[in-house]
């Protein structure tokens, strides 16, 4: 498989985490990442080599999440510890802690305007906060299991959130009130997104699928079979046209939404190990990957400028199953898997500043930790060009003149109605498209 320069690329590569990273989010402006982990810290990375990393300590148990504020100007983390904590992002800046449940902290966020915090817990609720005040506003509680994740619309107006109870439910921000439930009977959902258009909703699940729903009708809206293990994250590209998977299979996939199938599987960190968070720049020109194996890997996306490829004519399709036997194929195409070679690696050595926060004070010290070898190796398998006619599966009929004429013949007209059927399925998915348009030109 030859490299093109639409294929995902590793820019630089990180570690200085001594556990899983649990959460990644890039600031507003891309000139920073910040990384929450197991082993209790948090690290703000600063992408200007001139610049010093700094960890942040003072949670006591596992950071499960962290974002950024929309300004930028101060981070949120939640922890096993009950607690959720802001911190301003500088080596001489202030932290600011508070309880907020009465179980472990899974997921905060803040709002569109950055005044409201919406964390997700273990001890079943999703709760509403002001960012200043530190003051609770409301809670949602009909969950009946853990809260894994809890996510504003980008309106601001909406709340989803998952839970071990099987369900998505859908909140209304002014009255408290659940609007809807999305249930799923074979899985629970580990995270949530909201589409950036604010009307579809995407979940990841345990049994290694990506669902779409669509918020006004309550329906499924696509499925994505294309992980054999859980799917710890999903991210959608700004632009709303991807999405982003880290999966325990040790590797994430980039989905087109628009053709309903998988382009791209990635595979930069250890194998045996899981990717557990991924995140986009604000422009989607960049995202990053963290992993079971305690490195965090800062990608050029590259596939969102492939705009000559996306104006052929391709079949749009819903997408059930990725095949095993698709699977093998990757596999049987090792040696045409590209590899990185010379990749950028962040020194931590004597560029690195821990603030520790104890007894109300912080101080800064120099951490005890590893620098990577400048050759990591990754690799990225290009899907495009395969076409899915069943179930996910790419059909080769190139075996076909050995057959029988009227065994030819059969599958031929198989292929054809599948053809069929995923032309059918673009056009549904355009009418829907364009229901969205105009509802967004009306107001």
């Amino acid at each position: 498989m030859i490299r093109t320069a639409c294929d995902p690329t590793i820019e630089k590569h990180f570690k200085g985490h001594e556990n899983t990273i649990t959460s990644l989010c890039f600031h507003p402006e891309t000139t920073q990442l910040v990384s929450s982990s197991s082993d209790k810290s948090i690290i703000l990375w600063n992408l200007k080599e001139s610049v010093r990393a700094c960890r942040f300590l003072g949670h006591k148990d596992i950071v499960f999440d962290v974002t950024y504020a929309p300004s930028g100007e101060v981070i949120a983390s939640a922890s096993k510890d009950r607690s959720v904590r802001i911190w301003v992002p500088k080596i001489t800046g202030q932290c600011l802690d508070f309880k907020a449940h009465s179980g472990a902290v899974r997921s905060v966020q803040f709002s569109p305007d950055g005044e409201k915090l919406i964390t997700a817990s273990d001890d079943k609720s999703v709760k509403l906060w002001t960012v200043c005040q530190r003051r609770f506003l409301m809670s949602f509680t009909c969950h009946t299991s853990w809260v894994r994740c809890a996510r504003f619309s980008s309106d601001g107006r909406l709340i989803v959130s998952c839970s071990d109870d099987k369900t998505i439910k859908l909140w209304d921000v002014t009255s408290g009130q659940c609007i809807r439930t999305f249930n799923d009977v074979k899985a629970y959902s580990t995270h949530v997104e909201f589409h950036p258009s604010g009307s579809v909703i995407g979940s990841a699940n345990i049994i290694g699928c990506v669902k779409l729903y669509d918020v006004r009708t309550a329906s499924l809206y696509q499925h994505y079979a294309t992980h054999k293990s859980s799917v710890n994250m999903i991210k959608f590209h700004p632009k709303g046209n991807f999405i982003l998977t880290a999966s325990d299979d040790s590797t994430m996939k980039v989905l087109d939404l628009l053709e309903g199938r998988p382009i791209y599987t990635l595979k930069g960190h250890a194998n045996g190990t899981g990717v557990t968070s991924v995140t986009f720049s604000s422009n989607g020109e960049y995202f990053a990957s963290g992993g079971t194996d305690h490195q965090l890997l800062m990608w050029k996306t590259n596939f969102d400028k492939d705009d000559v490829a996306r104006k052929m004519s391709r079949h749009l399709v819903s997408p059930v199953k990725e095949s095993e036997s698709n699977m093998k194929e990757e596999k049987s195409h090792k040696d045409d898997d590209i590899s990185g070679g010379e990749e950028e690696v962040e020194s931590l050595h004597e560029k690195f500043d821990t603030i520790n926060l104890k007894n109300g004070r912080l101080r800064c010290e120099v951490p005890d930790t590893g620098v990577l070898d400048g050759n990591i190796e990754y690799k990225v398998i290009n899907m495009r060009n395969q076409r899915p006619f069943e179930e996910g599966r790419i059909v080769n009929i190139s075996h076909l003149s050995k057959e029988s004429p009227g065994t030819c013949s059969s599958k031929i007209v198989d292929a054809l109605n599948e053809q069929v059927q995923s032309l059918s399925d673009a056009v549904t998915i355009l009418e829907q498209r364009l229901s969205i348009l105009e509802e967004e030109l009306r107001k």
